[in-house]
């Protein structure tokens, strides 16, 4: 089944400019974290994905698109809808430009590499997907990520497949 977002009125609750280095995803972490506040309840979701999507631009994205282009930046978006979060990740994008998910699976739990995507796609319940901006080439890859989840509801997403 594939998600396709309502378009909505979203709050910016923040943005931020990283450079592309091994400190980003730890920089991203912190920034969601203090944008949504130590107590909000979909904190431990919004860190983990936030983590992963900013993980996957330092290691993916390409070193050079083109002619005035910064090869080192990643933006960090942080919007709230009504009932959601969404988070974007912006990078100078790659030859391959649309990422791809690896299904969790029984055999990978362990797998020291390539399940941040199944992550996100489990942690945003399917609500997430990615783009190439047509004048820069530039990728976003986005999640919708719960508002304000139970504590059963995070039980659950955070239950390893099993």
């Amino acid at each position: 089944m594939i998600y396709i977002p309502v378009l909505t009125e979203c709050q910016k609750l923040g943005v931020i400019q990283l450079a592309r280095d091994e400190r980003a995803p730890y920089l991203a972490r912190e920034a969601v974290t203090a944008w949504a506040g130590s107590e909000h309840p979909a904190r431990e979701i919004l860190v983990l994905v936030a983590s992963e999507l900013v993980t996957n631009a330092v290691k993916h994205a390409a070193l050079e698109i083109g002619p005035g282009s910064d090869p080192d930046g990643i933006e960090v978006k942080l919007s709230q809808g009504r009932d959601f979060l969404r988070l974007g990740v912006t990078d100078p994008g790659s030859a391959c430009s649309t990422p791809s998910c690896i299904p969790m699976q029984t055999s990978n739990l362990y797998a020291m590499r390539g399940r941040g995507l199944a992550i996100v796609d489990r942690l945003s319940r399917g609500r997430w997907g990615s783009h190439q901006l047509p004048a820069s080439g530039h990728r976003v890859v986005w999640c919708h990520l719960d508002l304000s989840p139970t504590p059963a509801e995070l039980e659950e997403l955070f239950r390893a497949s099993v």
